[in-house]
């Protein structure tokens, strides 16, 4: 005797055989019935824009017309969960969407989507049996007709895959059983027993067209494969041809081996027979890579999806070589359309593989560190400024080292490049994966960082790079100080383009480098005025000397206790016929940088000693001696040339060069200076107390003078200055006394700076108190009236 539960029992069985005859053909294997599945299941997906649309502006309507009959919160409620989920279907539709429709897709995935079914189908439900309790007899009427339309329609659009459709039609049938059955009204009662009728039709009918639809796309997948039953190569390929043919069974296993194949391979036919071609391809992999996981899974995803292929590249390991293979494959199709297994041909690409490589990795990457070259570097940055596109945010950050150059002419170019190499591994330590690290040559690096940092975000970034270099690296013996100073600039803040970008990242480094090195600084506008302005200096620098627009002003310098004229020193002033009178300041780092310092030193040599034969005997000219041209190799021929054309006594020319010029090369330096006091000519160190000030090479270099700085002579009759200047300078001329060397006080302005200068034994002055810099002309004059009658109120 059956009873009620267990008949529901048996009949619950019988429709999940149902459902799984639906969707799984017990002949097809798990890869066919995954692939019928995908074509199911993207069926119903191409019809959710649709459906979803329906189900929306049905709930919006609903809403609508029982605005005024419902409590709004809850109708508002209920339509804005039926718009979320309808927005999850449009999603899904957008995933799917791209896929193909074969794309296999596993029963855990549908059962989800069920679910979601569902859940819609409940919630459009629950919307109705809540309208059901607030309408009238005629909203009734209305209500009952849309739930009929919507377990029909939906149960149809939703049959080629039945589980999601039974889901759908049974979700929405129990709601509406729930909603009659909570009526008192006998007609209810009716429809009642008609739903139930209406269920067994709904389901039996989502059940049979989902059998027609699986029987069609059965009759497709044959039709296709009788398509391709036609072999890739004639039987006269594998005998004459360098490529080879290989063939698997439906399980993938090797089931024709030719001879070209297993030379390939490099084992005995015998030895591959029946083999798994993915397995027998991994194991040809002692240690596989990312790379080379990748190409067989991309070769595994093509023998799944069961399309053919063509110049698939797989990697493997022959005799302990790398080689890579080209394979191109189509499905093997009996008559009746079954898949049988792949029939392809195979080719061996490795010496064109390995060329194309070998091109990749010249083009992108530096060879010497393996950081990015300036090539990738330069397709990295103007991937942010497409070509009819909005600039993407970006920030750049140019990175140069301050004493690359000094490690590199010191101990060599070995060592300068392993110094390289150990920059380029702790900046690369810092660096996210947002991000690109590039050398662009020599000791020149550049960090592009996707987005817009902030000034304060930059500059935790540059100092995190630097404080990644401050450990000193010792390399044979030597303990070597790295620092870089860092530029920064921001797209599209500063610039619109790539190359706009780069110009002002590098002007911010200029900056940085000359704000003292080891640190950073960020474009700013003002920058490309100044940097413009230089070019068009420089440009008319050029020019200047064969036009004749520098001229000589000369400084006197006094003896301080007597009184007495000493000499002059020499200063170039540029006249420039459109800007007027140039600064030093501005021309002279400019003639240094472009190498024009060289004539234009030269030129100044020789017409300060023209000039100075026209001054009393006793009286000398300084003339300054900038780095470049004191590490030019000429420079002692300069001299000469100078000394012989015009006639002057070598005794009566004073050389000033700065501490950093004698620091560079301190060797070479001191056999110049050495060769110049041989010749009779004076050397005074300039500047002295702003640079290095070391005692060592204050005992080793051959100097007559120090000329103390202006910086401190300007603080000692400043009250509101700095209380230790007028020690400082003492200290200096004591120091100077102590190595029988006299002492020029430079920028003295004032009487109270002299009187303290005389009584703290300084033997020299030089300033405005004494004389502004003059002409030639208004030089003799000034000596002149000196030797007449000096004034009285600097002899004092």
């Amino acid at each position: 005797m059956l009873t009620p539960g267990g008949a529901a029992s048996r009949a619950w069985r019988q429709l999940q055989q149902a459902l799984v005859a639906c969707w799984r053909d017990p002949a097809a294997t798990a890869e066919q019935a995954a692939s019928y599945r995908g074509r199911q299941y993207h069926a119903v997906l191409r019809q959710l824009p649709m459906s979803s649309s329906g189900n929306a502006v049905t709930a919006l309507a609903l809403c609508a017309i029982f605005w005024n009959k419902a409590d709004r919160g809850i109708l508002l409620g209920l339509t804005l969960v039926i718009w979320i989920l309808g927005a999850i279907n449009f999603w899904l539709w957008q995933q799917r969407k791209p896929m193909a429709a074969s794309t296999p897709v596993s029963i855990r995935t549908l059962r989800a989507f069920a679910l979601l079914i569902a859940a819609a189908a409940a919630c459009f439900v629950a919307m109705l049996g809540y309208l059901f309790g607030v309408a009238d007899g005629g909203g009734r009427l209305l209500l009952t007709a849309v739930l009929a339309a919507f377990i029909a329609m939906g149960s149809w659009m939703c049959a080629c895959l039945p589980l999601t459709g039974i889901a759908w039609g049974l979700t929405m049938c129990a709601g509406t059983a729930l909603i009659f059955a909570t009526r008192q009204e006998m007609v209810y009662t009716y429809l009642l027993g008609l739903l139930g009728v209406y269920t067994v039709v709904v389901v039996a009918t989502v059940l049979v067209s989902s059998r027609v639809f699986l029987a069609g796309l059965k009759a497709e997948t044959e039709i296709e494969r009788q398509k391709q039953l036609v072999g890739l190569l004639l039987n006269d390929f594998e005998a004459n041809a360098s490529d080879w043919l290989w063939e698997t069974d439906r399980q993938g296993c090797l089931s024709h081996v030719s001879v070209r194949l297993a030379e390939a391979m490099g084992v005995a036919p015998a030895a591959l027979q029946g083999r798994p071609l993915l397995e027998l391809l991994a194991s040809m992999h002692p240690l596989p890579t990312n790379d080379q996981a990748a190409m067989l899974a991309g070769l595994g995803a093509c023998l799944a999806q069961g399309s053919p292929f063509r110049d698939l590249v797989v990697s493997a390991q022959v005799a302990g070589q790398p080689q890579w293979w080209s394979l191109t494959a189509k499905p093997l199709l009996d008559a009746s359309g079954r898949h049988q297994g792949w029939r392809g041909v195979g080719s061996n690409i490795t010496a064109v593989r390995q060329r194309e490589l070998e091109m990749q990795r010249l083009a992108h990457v530096d060879t010497l560190t393996g950081l990015a070259n300036r090539h990738q570097f330069g397709q990295r940055l103007a991937g942010y400024f497409a070509s009819g596109q909005a600039v993407v945010p970006c920030s750049l950050l140019l990175l140069d080292l301050d004493n690359f150059k000094t490690v590199n002419d010191s101990l060599g170019h070995a060592v300068g490049d392993q110094l390289l190499q150990e920059v380029a591994r702790r900046l690369s330590a810092q660096v996210g994966a947002d991000a690109l690290l590039a050398r662009l040559g020599g000791d020149e690096f550049a960090l592009i960082v996707r987005g817009r940092l902030s000034r304060e975000q930059a500059e935790r970034y540059g100092a995190q790079l630097q404080a990644a270099l401050a450990q000193p690296w010792r390399v044979d013996n030597h303990s070597i100080e790295v620092h870089a100073s860092i530029g920064v600039g921001f797209a599209p803040a500063d610039a619109g383009t790539a190359e706009q970008l780069l110009k002002v990242s590098d002007m911010a480094l200029y900056a940085a480098k000359a704000a003292g090195r080891h640190t950073l600084r960020f474009f700013d506008p003002a920058m490309d005025v100044r940097a413009r302005h230089k070019l068009g200096l420089l440009s008319d620098l050029g020019l200047a000397l064969q036009r004749g627009e520098f001229v000589l002003h000369y400084q006197p310098q006094m003896e301080l206790a007597s009184g007495a004229l000493l000499g002059f020193e020499a200063l170039v002033r540029w006249q420039h016929p459109v800007r007027g009178l140039v600064s030093p300041l501005e021309f002279i780092s400019l003639a240094e940088e472009s190498g024009l310092i060289v004539p234009l030193g030269a030129w100044v040599m020789r017409q300060a000693c023209l000039d100075a034969m026209h001054w009393p005997a006793h009286l000398r000219v300084a003339v300054n001696l900038s780095a470049v041209q004191f590490g030019n190799a000429d420079v002692l021929h300069t001299l000469q040339d100078a000394l012989q054309h015009s006639g002057l006594a070598c005794e009566r020319l004073e050389l000033e060069i700065t501490e950093s010029t004698l620091m560079r090369d301190s060797q070479a330096a001191l056999q110049v200076l050495h060769a110049l006091r041989s010749q009779g000519v004076r050397v005074a160190l300039d500047d002295f107390g702003t640079g290095y000030s070391s005692l060592s090479y204050l005992r080793s270099f051959p100097l007559d003078k120090l000329k103390i700085d202006r910086s401190f002579i300007s603080l000692m009759d400043n009250p509101a200055g700095d209380s230790s200047a007028v020690a400082i300078v003492q200290a200096i001329i004591q120091l100077a006394q102590a190595l029988h060397l006299e002492t020029t006080a430079e920028g003295v302005e004032t009487l109270a700076q002299r009187d303290t200068l005389r009584r703290i034994g300084c033997l020299q002055a030089q300033g405005y108190l004494i004389a502004k810099p003059m002409d030639a002309l208004q030089t003799r004059s000034f000596i002149a009236g000196w030797l007449v009658a000096p004034p009285s109120g600097l002899v004092a």
